[in-house]
């Protein structure tokens, strides 16, 4: 598969349900956004490797895969993780030029693509604020949807550049 399939989830559904019975903050306010990258290696240099590696080192068997989490606590004070898993060629310059050229690209665009998963992540957190944390399990849910439409939209981000052909 190409892309990734994403969700935003919550690590505790029930510690949510408790949380969102907590005070509003102000609307002004922002979520605690925390962002991690980590990387897998891949090393091909051939086209065909390189999607080989890709799909069998990706994350559950995608070539990039995002993860959004979203809590909530004490007065409404809301935090956003999200971790990114991309590939790491660990010597491009064994590539052809004519394929780096195609893997930058490629690379490129799943950044952008794996970037509105996390997108999303940071939305549903904001809309929580925003609503007091109250109906916060039901945004999750709206986010998730909207993760699963633009994956179903952008066929995993092939329609965006996330190929190699």
């Amino acid at each position: 598969m190409f892309g990734s399939n994403r969700s935003i989830s919550v690590t505790k559904l029930a510690f949510a349900f408790g949380a969102c019975l907590a005070l509003a903050t102000p609307a002004d306010a922002e979520p605690n956004i925390i962002i991690v990258e980590q990387t897998y290696p891949v090393d091909a240099t051939t086209t065909r490797g390189l999607i080989r590696q890709m799909s069998t080192r990706g994350r559950i068997g995608f070539w990039a895969f995002t993860r959004g989490w979203v809590s909530w606590k004490g007065q409404c004070e809301v935090t956003v993780k999200i971790r990114y898993t991309l590939p790491e060629h660990t010597n491009p310059n064994a590539m052809s030029p004519a394929l780096r050229t195609k893997w930058n690209r490629m690379k490129t665009a799943m950044r952008r693509h794996e970037e509105r998963h996390g997108q999303h992540s940071i939305n549903a957190g904001r809309e929580i604020e925003q609503a007091g944390c109250r109906g916060g399990v039901a945004i999750l849910r709206k986010w998730r949807q909207q993760d699963k439409a633009y994956d179903a939209r952008t066929q995993h981000g092939k329609t965006e550049g996330v190929v190699l052909q």
